[in-house]
């Protein structure tokens, strides 16, 4: 993984480092540690983490799940890093992403491969570390939202089965393991949204041209779940117009197309703006009131920065953030008044965060020590 000075103007550094976004296909070094990421919330949480490294024994692949350029320009515009393996893979399947990451590891033989979370880039590694030989550790192990409908669940439970070392952000999470009487060894180092949410929030920077309300309500909404359901979307029409707030919503993509799809406009209180970058996000949430999401990353970084969530869906695998009643759930097939949860969370005062200081620093150590006892 490359480190950018980003004192230098994002055009120097494409100049400089281009070569190194291209796959490299002839590598000779070989790095003791690779760590797989291949989407753009993988890259937030971890990019303080991978700083900590030596560049000569840790090395940062990314599939390319995540292809779009709005996707991988959180390298270099926000978070000041570079994969040293971009595979470019343009797809979520998990066997292509799988063949690729083989193919690359082959000539660096690690020893140890992170991965992080849920997504089928992840899984995609843990079948290479298997296929490899390669001792798997994942990061955020041991999230459940307990319901096997959610395609994340599976993937979660099938890289908690297969690792030889689980870090789990919580104490619940552990628990999780210990039920599922994993394997390998389980240690809490937190979340690492923590570290790059703190740090970021600070330097948050308003969306360029956009006229905020003082008082208003954010909502982010992409599960295919809410999204891809005319009948969910009318739903949320249905609430949105019933509230008596401003509502600031960043449409993801996927929504927009299907909002074009089946012909739906949103209440005049609700204002839509194009996606935002990370660090626009941030300013948002710092604004808002409460936060309205189905975003399991929101409710972690809500929580983090003290702001009220409200999370549509049925279920949650943030299940600490709910038992804190820093998140309620509220599925948009309910009948009850979404103004009124709102109101009633506006009145919530967080005060723990369940995730953890430092825990970049504390997962590093807890990684280093893991390697210096394997033989």
């Amino acid at each position: 993984m490359t480190t950018i000075n980003t004192e230098h103007s994002i055009d120097q550094v494409k100049l400089v480092l281009k070569d190194q976004l291209e796959p490299r296909k002839n590598i000779s070094s070989v790095f003791n540690i690779v760590t797989v990421a291949g989407t753009r919330p993988e890259l937030i949480k971890l990019s303080e983490f991978i700083r900590l490294f030596d560049s000569s024994e840790h090395g940062l692949l990314y599939t390319g799940q995540h292809f779009s350029p709005k996707m991988k320009d959180v390298f270099l515009e926000q978070l000041g890093i570079l994969p040293d393996f971009d595979l470019q893979c343009g797809i979520s399947d998990v066997s292509v992403l799988k063949e690729n990451i083989v193919g690359t590891l082959k000539k660096t033989r690690p020893s140890y491969i992170i991965v992080y979370g849920d997504t089928n880039s992840s899984m995609a590694a843990s079948l290479a570390a298997e296929e490899l030989g390669c001792r798997l550790i994942h990061i955020e192990a041991g999230v459940r939202d307990f319901d096997l409908a959610v395609p994340e669940e599976i993937t979660r439970i099938k890289i908690d089965s297969m690792s030889d070392y689980l870090l789990a952000p919580s104490d619940f999470s552990k628990m999780c393991l210990k039920y599922e009487q994993v394997k390998g060894r389980v240690d809490v180092t937190g979340n690492l949204i923590v570290d790059v949410c703190k740090k970021l929030s600070k330097v948050a920077t308003k969306p360029a041209g956009l006229d905020l309300p003082d008082d208003f309500v954010l909502l982010t909404m992409h599960r295919p779940e809410n999204v891809d359901d005319p009948a969910k979307l009318k739903l949320l029409r249905k609430h949105l117009s019933e509230v008596d707030y401003n509502v600031v919503f960043p449409m993801h993509p996927r929504t927009q197309a299907s909002m074009k799809k089946y012909d739906l406009s949103l209440p005049p209180n609700v204002m839509t703006i194009d996606p935002v970058g990370y660090l626009e996000f941030l300013y948002l949430l710092n604004k808002c009131r409460v936060v309205l999401t189905d975003s399991g990353g929101v409710q972690e970084e809500s929580v983090v920065l003290r702001k009220p969530c409200i999370t549509l869906r049925h279920t949650s695998a943030r299940w600490e953030t709910i038992l804190l009643n820093a998140n309620r759930l509220f599925p948009l097939d309910r009948n009850d008044s979404l103004n009124e949860t709102i109101n009633a969370m506006s009145k919530v005062n967080i005060t723990i965060n369940p995730y953890g200081e430092n825990v970049a620093a504390t997962t590093f150590n807890a990684i280093r020590d893991f390697v210096s006892l394997v033989p």
